[in-house]
């Protein structure tokens, strides 16, 4: 077998700190029990790696994996209660492909709706056209963030050359029970170009207004990862 190419840690926060998560790659996946990267990980025989897919839970400790080819996703379900810790051993030689992944990353509370309204219940649809599109649920106080970090699609992109691709980013502001007074669900969206590259990720935010049958829009940022990851 070829050496690896990266070592992905998933580490806990702290000592009750609990995620499930789910590395995705085009290679080998292999969990590893000792030191990696300067963090004490654990082997846990109750989610061995299953070929280019490992599914966890890290609880109070560490997981580690040596990853033998591209890394296209890694998801954390509480991004809140671990830390990622990813490396890159190698780099891709001159001509070779990067693995370039476009990850939902957060979303931001810019202007709401008026009074009555109380958070924003969001469903966030972030679709890749002709490619794969995630869907989120969230509550967003006023003025506040929400991390999301959750991978979308991954695309090999040789190097030196681009890939551009269309997102539309899809909001429906919820109007649950307690607030019935104010009105109908309501909706926006926005579409954009983006370009992926080997190198860095980059940001890069869509402004959506929120329509409403009352005349008052609401507006939130909603922000996306685009590069290789494994940086």
């Amino acid at each position: 077998m070829a050496n690896p190419q990266h070592i992905v840690v998933v580490e806990a926060l702290e000592s009750d700190g609990k995620s499930d998560y789910t590395i995705n790659a085009t290679g080998q996946i292999d969990m590893v029990d000792g030191m990696l990267g300067g963090v004490n990980v654990s082997r846990d025989s109750d989610a061995p790696a299953q070929g280019s897919t490992q599914e966890g839970t890290v609880w109070a400790g560490a997981d580690g994996y040596r990853v033998y080819g591209g890394i296209k996703s890694i998801d954390i379900e509480d991004p809140d209660h671990v830390q990622l810790h990813v490396e890159k051993i190698s780099d891709p030689g001159p001509g070779e492909d990067c693995q370039v992944t476009v990850r939902l990353e957060s979303v931001d509370f810019i202007s709401g709706q008026g009074a009555g309204e109380g958070a924003l219940e969001l469903t966030i649809e972030s679709d890749i056209h002709g490619e794969q599109s995630v869907t989120r649920s969230t509550r967003l106080p006023t003025g506040s963030s929400q991390n999301i970090a959750e991978s979308i699609e991954s695309f090999e992109v040789p190097q030196g050359r681009s890939l551009t691709k269309q997102l539309t980013t899809k909001v429906t502001e919820r109007e649950v029970g307690s607030d019935w007074f104010t009105g109908n669900d309501d909706y926006g969206e926005s579409t954009t170009d983006i370009v992926m590259q080997c190198g860095a990720p980059k940001t890069v935010s869509e402004e959506v207004t929120i329509s409403s049958d009352r005349g008052n829009e609401g507006k939130v940022r909603v922000n996306y990862t685009i590069g290789d990851l494994s940086r």
